[in-house]
């Protein structure tokens, strides 16, 4: 039964660290199962779920990885986990978009993410940027998962008059419908 661990690492960016990392993971006959990486402002991270070969362990894995944390002055945590976690079915509800857009201000993250964890609204992806124009542009791309017992169209005029307090722009759509 293969074994599977959690990668997490972060640091300054530069280029080669996915490739760092990679490499490693491939000459340990170790196989990237699910992943997201991002810079965010100076820096650089990432998540790794990890299938490695039957035996081997995050510790070893970890030590395997050190040469590249030292000469990427990376920050890494690698654990174990389950198989039945690592293999959990994805969920069946469908997914949903959250664009949230507007002036950049506290709070904005809160006060959307408050409502949906209220509602039993799982976040899946979040996902933020402010871009510099004349007026600094907030935004936020929000993946959910919405109960079957939630009423979207409740939920999307909530989620808009959250927004209307804010002083930011909300919207909600089904993701297959989503378009940019």
């Amino acid at each position: 039964m293969p074994n599977y661990a959690l990668l997490t690492a972060s640091g300054g960016d530069r280029p080669g660290i996915v490739a760092a990392i990679a490499g490693v993971l491939v000459e340990s006959d170790c196989n990237i199962e699910d992943s997201t990486c991002a810079r965010l402002g100076p820096d650089f991270a990432c998540m790794l779920m990890i299938r490695m070969p039957e035996g081997m362990v995050s510790r070893q894995l970890a030590q395997k990885l050190a040469g590249v944390v030292d000469d990427m002055k990376l920050q890494l945590d690698v654990h174990d986990l389950r198989p039945e976690e690592a293999c959990e079915p994805r969920s069946e509800q469908p997914k949903h978009l959250i664009h949230v857009y507007g002036a950049d201000r506290k709070g904005i993250v809160y006060r959307i993410t408050r409502h949906l964890a209220d509602q039993r609204v799982n976040v899946t992806n979040l996902q933020t940027e402010v871009i510099h124009h004349d007026k600094p542009l907030y935004v936020m791309l929000i993946e959910v998962e919405i109960p079957p017992y939630v009423d979207v169209n409740r939920l999307q005029s909530e989620l808009v008059a959250i927004g209307g307090e804010i002083g930011v722009t909300v919207s909600l759509k089904p993701k297959d419908d989503a378009r940019f």
